[in-house]
């Protein structure tokens, strides 16, 4: 079951910011905003991941700035 949370800052934060960041790298090399359009739920499903693992990481990589 996915994580859900009740505001799309605190999904970013908690589901791209902080993974990239335990991955060893700075979350401002990326395109945040980008990565969150790609992967987060809307607020109807509560804000959450909707990709994989390897999808999110590959998101990821293609937003690097």
């Amino acid at each position: 079951m996915a994580r859900t949370y009740t505001t799309r800052n605190e999904a970013i934060r908690r589901e791209i910011i902080e993974a990239i960041e335990s991955d060893g790298a700075h979350s401002d090399q990326y395109d945040i905003d980008a990565i969150a359009d790609r992967v987060l739920g809307d607020y109807e499903e509560g804000y959450a991941l909707t990709v994989g693992i390897d999808e999110f990481w590959g998101i990821v990589a293609e937003n690097k700035i």
